[in-house]
């Protein structure tokens, strides 16, 4: 249709956009770590925030600019309104009406009297833990992965056209003692497995988070120390290969830290993503409303690795979550809630698009690409 053949031609363009020779070098820059040698800013910088305590945010589309400028020099970016009011609005509500169904209507979201009846899985896991709600695929989900403006985000960092979304969760850290608490501040990626830029994570704020109501926490450019974390593991387990590196597990590094760790407040619309070596986690709530976020990132687009692309086709049709980092799928660490079956016949069939079909790896990018039967 008419939506398929803009989508087309505006793929194209970006592509044309990222071969120019002085775009290939901004990111081989960024491989290279050329934001170290930039003596400009502080070690440890303080994000901006605007006169109501909400981080500054960057258009991906009118200020390439001070976008580009804020990811070298933070580690990570605030994308401006990169979903609409509205898709915020259906996702939450979305969220509400799934966890009511899951508990024949005794679990309201809002109401903090109904949260023993929270739903779970046959094990006894909880569908709401550590702030994480365990949907992985509906296609509340898929239209926010597909929006152009998140699309447009994602290209700005990885400097290319062809890029596969994350497969992950939603967020909903309610007021229930448990759940409100704060993560500590940690990376996601161990520094002998992937000591250079690896990945990105990213978390699309569904309702203004201000620091009360529990958001992101960051140690602004604290990729230049994320080498240190080597310690960390070697103090926790030195055969340790997980990719989750708590900073608590070594005290200088947490002592050299922590003092820099910023809160970054989110309004609704607006998505924080980060280079995995950055040291984060997030606040609290403290508020008496739920913080509703999703979680959404983009790598590039892997049709080579078939391992991968099959990793995917088979979440999307199961629902499952699980950790694929090759394949960019992101889950709760275990005991996890695995709800997917009791989700199955509530899961609202995704529309995807022809931008969406290639970022979820149902499609690729070439004419040559062809996914598994």
């Amino acid at each position: 249709g008419q939506q398929d053949a803009l989508q087309e031609k505006l793929i194209a363009r970006v592509r044309e956009n990222c071969a120019r020779p002085d775009m290939q070098q901004r990111y081989l820059d960024y491989q290279n770590a050329a934001w170290q040698s930039q003596g400009s800013f502080p070690s440890f910088p303080t994000y901006p925030l605007d006169e109501d305590g909400f981080a500054i945010s960057f258009d991906p589309v009118a200020d390439e600019e001070g976008f580009w400028d804020c990811w070298q020099r933070f580690g990570f970016v605030v994308g401006k309104q990169v979903v609409s009011a509205e898709l915020c609005r259906q996702t939450t509500d979305r969220v509400r009406s799934l966890l009511a169904q899951l508990s024949d209507g005794a679990y309201l979201l809002d109401n903090p009297a109904t949260y023993p009846s929270l739903p779970k899985d046959p094990e006894g896991q909880e569908s709401i833990s550590r702030g994480f709600f365990e949907l992985y695929h509906d296609n509340c989900l898929a239209q926010l992965r597909q929006s152009l403006r998140l699309y447009l985000h994602h290209v700005l960092i990885w400097g290319r056209a062809d890029l596969w979304t994350s497969f992950d969760r939603l967020g909903a850290k309610t007021r229930d003692p448990e759940n409100a608490r704060g993560l500590p501040i940690h990376v996601d990626q161990n520094p002998y497995v992937h000591p250079g830029f690896q990945t990105t994570q990213g978390v699309l704020a569904l309702v203004d988070c201000p620091i009360e109501r529990g958001t992101y926490v960051a140690v602004p450019n604290s990729r230049s120390e994320f080498g240190r974390y080597c310690m960390a593991v070697d103090r926790h387990d030195p055969q340790y290969r997980g990719e989750y590196v708590e900073a608590g597990w070594d005290g200088g590094l947490m002592d050299s830290l922590a003092p820099h760790a910023q809160a970054i407040p989110l309004r609704a619309g607006d998505i924080v993503t980060w280079d995995s070596r950055t040291t984060h986690g997030n606040s609290p709530n403290r508020s008496d409303q739920v913080r509703m976020v999703a979680y959404i990132s983009a790598g590039p687009a892997r049709m080579e690795r078939l391992d991968a692309v099959e990793a995917r086709l088979d979440a999307f049709k199961t629902g499952m979550g699980s950790n694929v980092r090759e394949a960019l799928m992101h889950a709760s660490k275990p005991p996890r809630c695995r709800l997917a079956t009791t989700l199955a016949p509530l899961r609202e069939p995704e529309a995807l698009s022809l931008l969406g079909k290639r970022l979820y790896g149902l499609e690729g990018y070439d004419a040559t690409e062809t996914t598994p039967a």
